[in-house]
């Protein structure tokens, strides 16, 4: 997949799930592997490169950047720093395992021209969703335009994806937004007519890992999501 395709990974404080992400990705696909491109926003002393020597070592691309640039602007460096025309995104605490299939993934994209985004369920969770708003209020709820083949054609989904790096240089992620910044970007991409969906038989493995410092719910990106929106509430139902 080396010649056609970019695993991406922004990491932030979570150095060993980084390098188990890495590892899985040599386990799982062998000589078959795509290049490795790593972005690290965090403080010197949890670095990836010095907490993880070896498996930073086996990545084709590691960039450690200013401190807490934001997974929007490392996912944006990341879409700029390489040329495949087929990336993939990952939380850095995901793990390829037997069930995720990545090459097939890839496959699958690749065979069905409607499609520009293809994910794969982040353990059982991360279904199809779609995405509507009226009377500026924004909702994401489970649902699919249609099916075929285990392929649910929706608006929305999970944070584990391969897609065409051009598409996604288009629409880009809101660097404003640090977090908050995943239904914002597939709002936008629904309106510019990004072809989004879910392979319910792919499964990337997620163990999530609090890093030092995170917090989940940010309000003021929330606030500053729907301002832009012009919405008064995001509901998830």
């Amino acid at each position: 997949m080396r010649d056609r395709v970019t695993f991406c990974i922004k990491t932030i404080h979570r150095p060993h799930c980084c390098a188990t992400l890495v590892r899985s990705i040599y386990e799982q696909c062998g000589e078959n592997r795509p290049l490795i491109h790593v972005i690290d926003d965090g403080r010197p002393d949890l670095r990836f490169s010095k907490c993880c020597p070896d498996e930073a070592a086996k990545v084709d691309r590691l960039v450690e950047t200013e401190y807490d640039i934001g997974l929007s602007a490392g996912r944006n460096r990341l879409l700029d720093m390489g040329d495949s025309p087929v990336v993939v995104f990952t939380d850095d605490d995901h793990i390829i395992t037997k069930q995720t299939r990545l090459a097939e993934l890839v496959e699958k994209l690749d065979r069905y021209p409607d499609l520009d985004l293809l994910s794969g369920m982040s353990n059982t969770e991360e279904g199809p969703r779609m995405l509507a708003s009226r009377d500026r209020v924004m909702r994401i709820y489970s649902g699919a335009y249609r099916w075929h083949d285990k392929i649910a054609r929706c608006d929305y989904v999970g944070n584990c994806f391969v897609a065409y790096r051009d598409i996604l240089q288009a629409i880009r992620w809101d660097e404003e937004l640090k977090v908050e910044e995943h239904w914002d970007f597939f709002w936008r991409a629904k309106l510019a007519g990004m072809k989004v969906a879910v392979a319910t038989d792919h499964v990337f493995k997620h163990v999530h890992v609090d890093p030092p410092g995170y917090v989940r719910h940010r309000p003021e990106y929330l606030r500053l999501g729907t301002k832009k929106h012009g919405l008064r509430k995001v509901m998830w139902r």
